[in-house]
């Protein structure tokens, strides 16, 4: 089973390296997060004595099962949504772009400000959630920046990126966050990629990918350092082993993999699911204010889900994979999900390659949600969406005109390559 999971990521990987485009698209993404942050830990579980030989292959028959609907639903005929299809001023998405910006920093800058233990590599409630919720913000106006000077060169869009950068860059280096980091990255390669069709080479890519690899199995450590008395220093960060991490994950297997497959072999035990009750629990954690309507009302709100095992103690920091709670939903037929968002996202790259702004601006920001369905929770991207439509569609629309106007620049045609 493990020889057969190697292949289908590896499948993945060469369906993405033969064409230039496809390095962009969910499948080949998803081959990348597998390999990256799920394929390492496999090997040591395999000889694990402490996990059952039927929990682990059901788990990775589950894992290669989601990783062809991925595949299935990317590769269907999908047009593009007349939702997307907007048309937009210019000067006004770049001023939209500032506000969001400003607003968005204030937030980034609050959350920099509060002590790392309650944002570095823990579950943040409170203030936090909410700095958290609102620095998004900031994260729309670098988008819609970088898509404009991607089209055509503009100090405004210059200097706005140049002030986002700031803060997100701070975010990075004091969190090590692995998404922040990728998100970084694929909204400038992107935004390349929509308005000069000029894709980074592949060569580099895998490279990218194996380094990307040792970073990934080493966050820990880094973040060890961010949280230490004496901050992030040359010298500290010289000391740690990338290799040597990378090394003792594939020898004794990764938590990660490691909780998921106790949480699918309960589930499987007891047959009890929760039919996507889970994710409506997050949308209720995600957003609903315990601040503003009580813990009570809350907490009411919230479903009761089947109980997890009595011996299950995840290791504070760790993820149960989007596996555990596709399975945890609908047993097997789970990897539907998966499926699901292949598909919708699919749709979205259409508008995106036809030209529509608002269609690139939602698959640049969707992407790395969408690769976390892999390696943390299915819902991801859903949160993503939801607040996308509470705060950057009342932005874009604003910056949207009537494709017929006399002043509109029309962002719905890209520069020729």
């Amino acid at each position: 089973m493990t020889g057969l999971l190697f292949a289908a990521v590896f499948a993945l990987l060469a369906w993405g390296m033969a064409r230039q485009e496809r390095i962009y698209e969910f499948p080949f993404l998803v081959g990348a997060v597998s390999f990256a942050f799920i394929l390492v830990q496999v090997p040591g579980l395999a000889h694990d004595y402490f996990v059952p030989q039927p929990a682990f292959v059901r788990t990775v028959a589950f894992m290669i099962l989601c990783l062809f609907m991925c595949w299935l639903g990317w590769t269907r005929q999908a047009g593009s949504p007349a939702a997307l299809e907007w048309t937009f001023s210019e000067t006004r998405l770049l001023v939209a772009a500032m506000v969001l910006s400003v607003a968005g920093a204030y937030f980034y800058y609050a959350l920099s400000r509060l002590p790392s233990e309650m944002t570095i590599a823990v579950q943040m409630t409170g203030v936090p959630v909410i700095f958290v919720f609102f620095s998004r913000l900031l994260v729309y106006g670098l988008a819609i920046s970088a898509l404009c000077l991607a089209r055509r060169f503009s100090l405004a869009a210059m200097g706005i990126i140049a002030f986002d950068l700031v803060f997100i860059g701070d975010r990075i280096l004091r969190s090590g966050s692995r998404a922040d980091t990728v998100e970084l990255f694929m909204i400038f390669a992107l935004a390349w990629w929509f308005y000069r069709r000029r894709a980074i080479p592949r060569w580099v890519v895998l490279c990218g990918l194996v380094f990307g690899t040792l970073l990934m199995n080493s966050v820990g450590d880094y973040r060890a350092i961010s949280k230490s008395g004496n901050g992030l220093t040359i010298e500290a960060m010289t000391e740690i082993d990338l290799v040597g991490n990378t090394s003792a994950i594939l020898a004794n297997g990764g938590d990660e993999v490691r909780n998921a497959i106790k949480r699918i072999s309960h589930t499987s035990e007891t047959m009890e699911f929760d039919y996507g009750l889970s994710h409506w629990n997050r949308l209720v954690f995600s957003f609903v204010p315990a601040q503003l309507l009580g813990g009570k009302v809350k907490a009411d709100l919230m479903m009761p889900l089947p109980a997890l095992a009595r011996d299950y103690s995840p290791i504070r920091g760790t993820t149960e994979t989007g596996l555990a709670d596709a399975f945890q939903s609908f047993w097997y037929f789970g990897a539907v999900e998966f499926f699901l968002l292949a598909y919708f996202l699919r749709r979205i790259l259409a508008a995106a390659d036809a030209g529509w702004f608002a269609g690139q601006f939602v698959y640049v920001l969707s992407v790395v949600p969408a690769m976390h369905a892999i390696s943390h929770k299915t819902d991801w991207i859903l949160m993503v969406w939801i607040h996308m439509l509470l705060f950057a569609v009342p932005v874009l629309a604003f910056a949207s005109i009537p494709s017929s106007g006399r002043e509109a620049r029309d962002l719905a045609a890209p520069l020729p390559a």
